[in-house]
């Protein structure tokens, strides 16, 4: 069939117009685009600062999953590292380093089989005794990971070593099933990131004690304690009890969990810094003025400290506090288009004072303050959201040493774990 002029004309013309409407569309959805875009840089409010290239080390990169590490440095000044074989759960792998993270080991082979068949994922701790004698703990949750896997509510597991590292005990289960076998109607413990915190208890007089306050929490956030001892060389751990009872509106609404808490050396105050997983408002703080027993009502922190996994570790250069974490800033879109709850994917460092994280203590919002400064350790390409932050972190004669894991290169399609150094001064902080 033959179309005569007239015909090809129409045609041209609605082409045209079709293609004139799908460029106003595009150039209309643009325009939309940025001028609803927003970073997380947009949403803070004080100096950021960007780790260097060349102060970012590789500790260990594959082709499969890496992610969670954490970190501790030895009285022999050895730096160990741990982190699982997969998301979350999964053989842990051990390195060392000799060098304050510049160069580390291969993975470590000589670990309690036991280790093999992690649940969660490890969390380190020094600890020393009041008769001065030191160990470094190992703790693992174990979680339920759904109906169908083998991976099942089971306490929390424990090792020990006495020798700075180079031993450890085998695995020694708390609460789990075998515990829950023994007694009339309980059900194992559903442990998620234990222990998040471990924080030294003291005396009504302000002395230290022999005992340390872990806490965790389960999938209905309801966040736990246990206080741990060491007798004869072991860990012994009390039955977990629940702590923010008084607050339980407040701690399930945001979904308050991975816990740190730090104690504030002039007044001994214990401050709380929880991750707020309903993505409902920002990360949370609480304060107690008497050990752990009872607790403020928690209240919202700044997006300068909002996101999850906080760990916290004082500067013997300055006294500031360094605080890192997974930055996520919540009730703000990436743009208009976007059905995230959150803005951020980056791994970052707060800092600021003891005085800063005080000022929230009163019910008055004017005093509230939000640091000195944030500083960028890594951010995940652009294909993998943010999956990154949980870190290790330890300070050595005013330079601090911090493993992370995340999508940190342009192209990386799995996690890995990375190492990064600096001093405050590098930036220019006093």
């Amino acid at each position: 069939m033959k179309i005569n002029q007239n015909t090809k004309n129409k045609i041209l013309a609605a082409t045209i117009v079709v293609f004139a409407l799908l460029i106003i569309a595009g150039l209309i959805c643009m325009t939309i685009f940025f001028a609803t875009h927003v970073t997380a840089n947009d949403l803070i409010d004080i100096p950021i600062y960007k780790i260097p290239h060349n102060g970012k080390i590789v500790v260990d990169k594959t082709n499969s999953y890496l992610g969670h590490p954490d970190l501790v440095l030895t009285d022999s000044g050895k730096l160990i590292t741990m982190y699982p074989s997969g998301h979350g759960k999964g053989a842990i792998i051990t390195k060392t380093s000799d060098d304050l993270g510049l160069t580390w080991s291969d993975r470590l082979l000589d670990t309690p089989r036991s280790w093999d068949n992690s649940q969660e994922t490890p969390i380190l701790y020094k600890i020393k005794t009041t008769a001065g004698v030191p160990y470094i703990l190992l703790t693992s949750g174990c979680p339920h990971w759904g109906i169908n896997s083998p991976y099942q509510a089971n306490g929390f597991n424990c090792s020990i070593s006495a020798d700075d590292g180079n031993t450890w005990t085998e695995f020694d289960n708390w609460y789990g099933t075998q515990w829950a076998s023994e007694q009339a109607g309980r059900k194992p413990f559903d442990c998620i990131v234990a222990m998040s915190s471990l924080t030294q208890l003291k005396d009504k007089d302000g002395n230290l004690k022999d005992e340390w306050m872990g806490t965790f929490h389960d999938h209905e956030f309801i966040n736990y304690k246990s206080i741990l001892t060491i007798v004869d060389g072991k860990p012994v751990w009390s039955e977990p009890t629940p702590f923010l009872t008084a607050h339980r509106e407040i701690e399930l609404n945001s979904a308050m969990c991975e816990l740190e808490i730090v104690r504030e050396p002039k007044t001994d105050t214990l401050i709380l810094i929880a991750r707020a997983n309903s993505r409902k408002t920002n990360s949370m703080i609480a304060f107690s003025d008497d050990e752990g027993e009872t607790w403020s009502q928690p209240k919202e922190l700044p997006n300068e400290l909002s996101g999850d996994r906080h760990k916290a570790e004082v500067d013997s250069a300055t006294g500031k506090l360094v605080i890192s974490f997974r930055q996520i800033i919540p009730k703000h879109k990436p743009n208009a288009f976007s059905n995230s709850k959150f803005v951020g994917n980056s791994w970052v460092a707060w800092v600021g004072t003891f005085d800063d994280l005080m000022s929230y203590k009163d019910d008055d919002p004017t005093n509230d303050r939000k640091g000195t400064a944030q500083i960028v350790l890594g951010t995940n390409n652009i294909f993998s959201g943010a999956d990154n932050g949980y870190c290790g972190i330890v300070n050595v004669d005013g330079e601090f040493i911090l493993n992370s894991y995340g999508y940190f290169s342009s192209f990386a399609t799995k996690p890995y774990i990375m190492c990064v150094r600096f001093k405050l001064s590098d930036f220019g902080i006093n």
